[in-house]
């Protein structure tokens, strides 16, 4: 875009952000407790000023409240940039529907990241200046600017879940990560220009061995390899291929959690719900066929699976986990499957 880059914010003191979450169980709370920050956010120096002291400049913000408060900046001008542009006339037809999915996810990457904070919302006290968020759309944005700056905020945001040592932050970061990267990727195909760089790329045996793994790795990743043998099975040409390239894949992490001393807590099956709808979220044209279906309902969990398992890693040691929830992300999209959102929260 034309607008210079996002200034650090300079609120009061933020909340304090927690350690990355414990692994026992862990994704079943990583969307609520990611989606916490909105009301952390919300609370950020409430009862900080006392009514009988002078006003004071705002504290220092945390390095994870300056990169929370960035990325909902970024989030908020691009919701406005979006509107302004499919507001005009001459939007063309076949670029508007994925600038309104743009805007649409950037507005719930807003309420997700605990909104845009200001530290006076009805005006400073006297003789106090703060400056004003940057949420403002660029003059004479264009689809392009959008794009650009989608780009750049998928990188953004991917830094931030790799480098913040709060996982609860890391997991919201990742899915907005996630779903600019897909957004532009749509919108690129719309304006017929390159796809932006892909970093993703699926967890390898070598890399799972560097993570801590249990009996949940171990269920998780079997769940998705009987569902992609039972699609492979079923299929023929390319998507079985693919399909049971896949399954091949995850046979090896299994393989190799079981070697590093996981619980086994495979089963001999697992419900597939072959024949039932695809959720709406991942189908919501109601298009997918059966197989199609299962094989994007696999990966949307395994998108979860590395998304916890980033949240649950150290600052400096997610990216294996990174790359292979935006794998996963990919997969989705190429199986037929549309993202949510927040991918990985959902």
């Amino acid at each position: 875009m034309h607008a210079s880059p996002v200034a650090p914010a300079t609120p009061p003191s933020a909340p304090r952000l927690d350690a990355a979450p414990r692994r026992a169980r862990r994704g079943r709370s990583v969307r609520a407790a990611a989606l916490a920050l909105a009301a952390a956010a919300a609370l950020a120096g409430c009862g900080l000023v006392r009514l009988d002291t002078p006003p004071a400049e705002p504290a220092s913000p945390s390095a994870a409240e300056v990169l929370r408060q960035d990325e909902a900046v970024r989030a908020e001008r691009l919701a406005a940039t979006v509107a302004e542009i499919t507001a005009a006339p001459d939007t063309p037809s076949g670029v508007a529907p994925a600038l309104e999915r743009v805007g649409a996810h950037a507005r719930a990457h807003v309420d997700a990241l605990g909104g845009v904070w200001v530290a006076w919302p009805e005006g400073a006290p006297e003789g106090v200046t703060t400056p004003a968020p940057a949420t403002a759309p660029p003059a004479g944005a264009t689809a392009q600017d959008v794009l650009d700056e989608l780009t750049a905020g998928a990188a953004g945001a991917r830094d931030g879940a790799l480098a913040t040592p709060d996982g609860h932050l890391a997991a919201a970061l990742l899915a907005v990560a996630v779903s600019r990267a897909a957004d532009a990727a749509d919108l690129a195909a719309a304006l017929g220009a390159p796809a932006p760089a892909s970093a993703a790329a699926p967890m390898t045996p070598e890399a799972l061995g560097t993570l801590e793994v249990d009996g949940e790795d171990v269920q998780v990743l079997d769940a998705a390899r009987f569902a992609l043998e039972t699609v492979a099975a079923r299929t023929s040409g390319a998507a079985r291929a693919r399909a049971a390239e896949r399954a091949g894949e995850l046979q090896g992490l299994v393989d190799a959690a079981l070697a590093a001393g996981a619980p086994d807590e495979r089963r001999g099956a697992y419900d597939l719900g072959m024949g039932e709808p695809a959720p709406d979220a991942a189908d919501p044209t109601g298009t997918l066929g059966p197989e199609q279906a299962v094989a994007v309902a696999a990966e949307r969990r395994l998108l979860a699976h590395w998304t916890s398992v980033a949240a649950a890693a150290r600052a400096g040691q997610r990216e294996a986990a990174v790359a292979a929830a935006e794998d996963a992300a990919e997969q989705v999209r190429a199986w037929g499957g549309q993202l949510p959102a927040l991918p990985g929260l959902d």
